[in-house]
């Protein structure tokens, strides 16, 4: 096992429990144990861990276990989280999900990162009886499916999208270009930017793809270029990811397109500020969290967390603080840990103040009323933007 990994384990105060089979044991008793009252509560964290360590994921997760465990633990009994490495694989995701559905101690799932993981994986958790709750997979797949233990932490695709160009249209942008990831989740923001722009006076005047495993050098780039700087574009949505998209944009750039560009939820790491450089500044995305927001919440959580860390809390680090709180709560809510009554707690609550939002689920088990927040980079940072037609005066070419 990699040293990053021990790291991980260790902050988050890791259950030492080896993942086995449980060959052997019947149903009936997996449901028993994990509707026990005593003991520990092990809720299972799942991520690509070794792959990012860039993210400050398991800081949030630990400080949110921390902070509940030194209150007292939900329901008189102290939480523990058990961190697991998908590797950002199908194949690995769905094994992992197989061996925490064997294992009877845990109670909940906390993952994965990307989509295409989580809704495989998301079958099997929910046959098992297992609650999961997915911090950052935006693809409306995911709970398109009927399964009553499955939850969303973000809005999805089709609600970025849409959020997107409506901004565009606060921002006076008429005439578009789309430029999109060729995978299912840079089709579903593209066809969402454009069905919504459909509604708006935001015109789609070219629509193009690209693919994320291509050499990003501007020879290859030229054909659409070329064709962009025939339009007299108001700006460019690139419904990107990284790695990639800093890339793309400092081709953009570099041909002479100087058009303000906004972009999607996937294209917010350092990464993409270290990829594009300079070319990237003025970028305007989609975003579930920032650290400047100024509600009571997230100002007390960022104090706590640059208490506990020489950096701030980044969106991974909010998501996984939110995901472990709102299982607590919808523990206590319950008056008990079993899986299915927590299901239940969080399908009826009423609104629950998160760091990144209001959490209040329908009957799929999507968030209600949620909507993405605007950041823009900004030397070589990413800056809040507090109002979504808000015009900040370092942007490219803004009316």
């Amino acid at each position: 096992m990699g040293r990053k990994i021990r790291r991980a384990r260790t902050m988050l105060a890791v259950v030492a429990v080896v993942l086995t089979t449980c060959t052997g044991r019947e149903g009936r008793e997996d449901e028993a144990t994990r509707s026990s009252e005593s003991g520990d509560i092990t809720i299972a964290a799942v991520w690509p861990w070794e792959a990012h360590p860039d993210l400050r994921y398991a800081q949030g997760l630990e400080m949110a276990v921390d902070k509940i465990n030194d209150a007292g633990g939900v329901l008189g009994r102290r939480i523990r989280v058990m961190a697991v490495d998908d590797r950002q694989s199908v194949n690995e995701g769905r094994l992992a999900a197989q061996r925490l559905a064997e294992n009877p101690e845990v109670v909940a799932v906390i993952g994965h990162l990307q989509s295409y993981v989580t809704v495989p994986a998301a079958a099997i958790y929910d046959l098992a009886g297992l609650v999961l709750v997915a911090p950052l997979a935006t693809s409306a797949e995911l709970t398109s499916k009927g399964y009553p233990r499955v939850f969303r932490g973000t809005p999805t695709d089709q609600i970025i999208g849409s959020h997107l160009a409506e901004l565009a249209q606060l921002r006076h942008y008429r005439r578009v270009a789309i430029y999109y990831v060729r995978s299912e989740y840079g089709r579903a923001l593209a066809n969402a930017f454009e069905e919504r722009s459909n509604n708006l006076e935001v015109a789609v005047v070219a629509r193009q793809s690209y693919d994320p495993n291509q050499d990003f050098g501007q020879r290859l780039l030229e054909p659409v270029l070329q064709e962009w700087r025939q339009m007299d574009l108001d700006a460019v949505f690139l419904a990107g990811q990284v790695p990639g998209a800093g890339r793309v944009i400092a081709n953009i750039r570099s041909a002479g397109i100087d058009v303000p560009i906004l972009g999607s939820d996937a294209m917010g790491s350092p990464s993409f500020i270290a990829e594009g450089g300079l070319a990237v500044e003025g970028t305007v995305l989609a975003s579930f969290f920032h650290p400047d927001d100024p509600r009571p919440a997230v100002r007390s959580f960022v104090s706590d967390f640059r208490g506990r860390s020489a950096h701030d809390p980044d969106v991974a680090s909010a998501l996984g603080y939110d995901a472990v709180r709102l299982l607590a709560h919808a523990m206590e809510l319950a008056g008990s840990s079993a899986p299915e009554s927590v299901a239940n707690a969080l399908h009826e609550m009423d609104e629950w103040a998160g760091v990144t939002g209001s959490f209040m689920f329908d009957e799929r088990g999507d968030l209600v009323g949620r909507r993405p927040i605007q950041v823009m980079v900004r030397d070589g940072a990413f800056a809040f933007l507090p109002s979504p037609g808000g015009v900040d005066p370092t942007q490219r070419n803004d009316s």
